[in-house]
């Protein structure tokens, strides 16, 4: 477990980061704020750091009212500066990697173009010279630091969108800048780059601020629109608004390194500013609804399954982008394309209209488990993912299966130990261990889905539920048939396309993901029940064939997590 030592842990940054980690058992949080420990005294420093022994101290702590650092630069400078050194120097001694908050101003705001890390600083505020004197003490002193520069920060505390609307709320205009242009970044945006970053040994300097730009007028009046408030903003010159320290004009920072040294992209800042006020019960309600509307991408789309996710979806209100060689059974509201799914194109994610996610549901010969197609279609399968994914794809779904684990009595769950014993099984589960391999630090959404023992549209099946459908309409009286002892998860295929669908484009739950029942239920139960509900007359004649020994006695789905992601839609 590494221990993760935060100061000024009451600020918007502190408060997402231990909103953040407070899930992750891996990590334990030390918080200290102002009145837990003075940053500028140098001994106090040394003596809490040691004494906690940290490998990560995230310093959040700053002096950062702007204007009043015009008349109290010396106050600015002890906590913006002398503390930065004080935890430098105790982070060298504890052997703990330093990260740094740091922020536009320290540059002039003249450039036309977004400002990148190697920029020159030229600072124009008693607030800017302190933070870039900081940044100068972590590099000379610091062994293993980040420097992470933001702006426009909001979060938990006070800022610019608390600000817009607790006016709203007494007045009905409101003057703000137009001529200072920058990003909207949010704390929780931010924190994922924090954790991107600690993972890694890349130290030096990063910008993190969302994607996109806007000036302060604009930020307010997005605002105001996602919240439906009745508000008018009336656009005023920096000149007119008269503030004492001088701010700089254009600070749009581009996430150079983040993209080139870990192939991040941070999420626009439209959406991040959506999601904050959603979260938060803020957003007007009939705009809730619609931001929670994804483009989906289904491969496979006219298979089995392919078909009834597409049509789950597009009930859900979601917008398909349906792939496939052919569309016969396609639902005729989705999308279809032409795109080549396995061409090995680099810019596929392109080419497919950059999708919100992607339900990768393509694969020949599903149900015949030793097919060679398993193994000789493997590298498409991995091309196309690595492709979507370093194009900028934000979540991806991939259609697992139970054979990846093999034998197995009990219920399946996330960790279970895999050892599939059919070209199917091993296919599948090299494929789910690439997967997480190539989002590792991508930033992008993983959900493998892990199907069980389906029925339902059972003509266009191969399942055993399919042909007994057929022997029916041949006029079979009986099928052979074994014991039927055994257990196993079945789950229709419309329940089935309901959990995926949800799976897919939900923000909650990740990584490997049951799509089952989590009930146990007898193949010879099961088989008779089929047959009661569509009215046949062919009945099983068990113990004809004896029970495989490499068929377990039992084995299911733990639904867990699709419980938790299904009651999410109610």
């Amino acid at each position: 477990m590494k221990k993760m030592f935060i100061t000024g842990c009451q600020g918007q940054l502190g408060r997402a980061l231990n909103v953040f980690y407070s899930g992750h058992s891996d990590i334990q949080l030390i918080n200290t704020d102002v009145n837990d420990l003075d940053i500028t005294d140098e001994q106090a420093v040394l003596q809490k750091v040691l004494e906690i022994n940290p490998d990560i101290i995230i310093n959040c702590a700053a002096y950062t009212k702007v204007d009043e650092c015009e008349e109290h630069e010396d106050e600015a400078y002890q906590i913006n500066v002398t503390g930065v050194r004080n935890l430098c120097h105790a982070a060298n001694e504890a052997g703990a990697v330093i990260v740094h908050i740091s922020t536009d101003y320290v540059f002039n705001g003249e450039k036309k173009t977004p400002y990148v890390e190697s920029d020159a600083y030229d600072p124009q505020s008693a607030y800017g010279r302190t933070k870039m004197a900081g940044e100068q003490m972590v590099c000379q002193i610091a062994e293993k630091y980040f420097i992470v520069r933001t702006a426009w920060l909001y979060g938990e505390g006070k800022n610019f969108v608390g600000t817009m609307l607790h006016l709203s709320e007494s007045r009905d205009c409101v003057r703000v800048v137009n001529d200072q242009f920058g990003t909207p970044t949010s704390a929780e945006e931010l924190v994922k780059v924090i954790d991107l970053l600690i993972q890694s040994d890349r130290y030096g300097i990063y910008h993190a601020t969302c994607e996109g730009s806007c000036d302060w007028a604009e930020f307010a009046t997005e605002i105001f629109r996602l919240c439906g408030r009745n508000m008018k903003v009336e656009p005023v010159t920096t000149e007119e608004y008269g503030a004492k320290a001088k701010r700089p004009a254009y600070s749009v920072l581009e996430n150079r390194r983040l993209t080139e040294e870990f192939g991040y992209r941070m999420q626009e800042w439209k959406p991040a500013l959506e999601k904050y006020l959603a979260d938060r019960g803020l957003m007007k309600k009939e705009l809730v609804y619609s931001m929670n509307k994804k483009r989906v991408l289904v491969t496979g789309a006219n298979g089995y399954i392919g078909r009834h996710v597409v049509s789950a979806l597009l009930d859900m209100g979601h917008e398909v982008i349906a792939s496939d060689f052919s569309y016969d059974g396609v639902d005729e509201r989705a999308k279809r394309t032409d795109v080549d799914l396995f061409s090995g194109d680099t810019d596929i994610y392109e080419q497919y209209g950059r999708p919100d996610s992607c339900i990768h549901m393509a694969w020949r010969n599903g149900f015949v488990h030793n097919a060679e197609s398993h193994l000789t279609d493997l590298p498409n399968h991995y091309t196309f993912i690595k492709n979507m994914i370093e194009g900028g794809l934000p979540q991806l779904a991939v259609m697992g299966t139970m054979h990846e684990i093999g034998y197995w009595e009990g219920a399946i769950v996330e960790d279970t130990p895999a050892n599939p014993t059919s070209l199917y099984g091993i296919s599948k589960n090299a494929l789910r261990q690439m997967t997480f391999l190539l989002a590792s630090g991508k930033g992008v959404k993983i959900d493998w889905l892990r199907a069980y023992y389906i029925l339902g549209d059972d003509e266009k099946s191969s399942s055993l539920f399919g042909k007994i459908v057929g022997w029916e309409k041949e006029g079979k009286e009986t099928f052979p048939f074994n014991s039927g002892k055994n257990k196993y998860d079945f789950i229709t295929v419309d329940e089935l396309a309901k959990q995926i669908a949800a799976s897919a484009t939900q923000d909650v739950v990740h990584g490997v993901i049951n799509c089952c029942t989590g009930n146990p239920v007898s193949l010879a139960d099961k088989v008779q029940e089929f047959i009661a509900e569509h009215g046949f007359k062919i009945r099983p004649e068990f113990g004809v064939f004896p029970d495989r020994p490499y068929d377990s006695p039992g084995v299911w789905g733990d639904a867990e997590k699709i419980q938790k992601i299904m009651k999410g839609l109610e």
